[in-house]
């Protein structure tokens, strides 16, 4: 049987929960069967949902609350999606202990590096001098910029690149990276691109969005991240 993914999906404030496509297709084509996690508070239930995915994939989305990093909320920071926080953090800290694969994109990655005691700019384009656009206005499946990507990182043992083009719809990041991390890609302005937790099994931030490219390097990176889910 395929390994089945639990995707952590986008949460509103009613606690309605839904996944883009691009992560389902994007793992199916992988070999993999995703499952949409809904969003529930009784912790048995959580509990069940860890011990039935092989792996899981945290997805992008809203803002996470800077309270959770030790900061204030500033005006550039966009809106806090409050049950969306609380169980993506729960379900994170499970599976943790679980040891089971984690991959985290754009926001996912971000709740990562919180969830290992990290920071984050709250916002990209007010905090850093860049010339790079990281929220991109063109098309999902358009690469807006390059990345750096560490030769000596499991990230380049996937695509046997050090440097590929990908597409940017964020505008927060890592700051400080959390307890444990390793930076393994950056783009120009020294934004941290990928990084992973070298003491786990299998954890993976990437901070552009493979799921909506869907070239050869995206393929890569979710092939490999359902592989190591079996």
């Amino acid at each position: 049987m395929p390994p089945v993914i639990g995707i952590l999906p986008s949460i509103d404030k009613s606690k309605n929960s839904t996944a883009l496509y691009h992560y389902v297709c994007s793992i199916e084509q992988a070999g993999g069967t995703p499952i949409v996690l809904p969003y529930c508070e009784t912790d048995s239930v959580l509990d069940d949902f860890v011990r039935l995915c092989d792996g899981f994939c945290f997805a992008g989305g809203s803002d996470i609350d800077p309270a959770r990093y030790g900061e204030g909320k500033k005006e550039t920071c966009g809106d806090i999606i409050e049950p969306r926080d609380d169980f993506d953090f729960r379900t994170f800290e499970k599976i943790l202990k679980t040891g089971k694969p984690i991959l985290g994109i754009c926001r996912g990655a971000q709740l990562i590096n919180v969830a290992l005691g990290g920071t984050l700019h709250q916002d990209i384009p007010s905090e850093i001098n860049t010339a790079i656009n990281h929220r991109q206005t063109e098309a999902d499946e358009v690469a807006t910029h390059e990345v750096h990507i560490a030769e000596d990182s499991p990230l380049y043992k996937v695509l046997g690149q050090t440097r590929i083009g990908v597409n940017s719809f964020h505008h927060q990041g890592a700051k400080k990276l959390g307890d444990g991390l390793i930076s393994i890609a950056h783009s120009e302005d020294g934004v941290h691109e990928a990084y992973y937790l070298p003491s786990h099994r299998y954890l993976l931030a990437i901070q552009w969005h493979p799921e909506r490219l869907y070239d050869e390097f995206s393929g890569k990176i979710f092939k490999d991240f359902v592989s190591k889910c079996k």
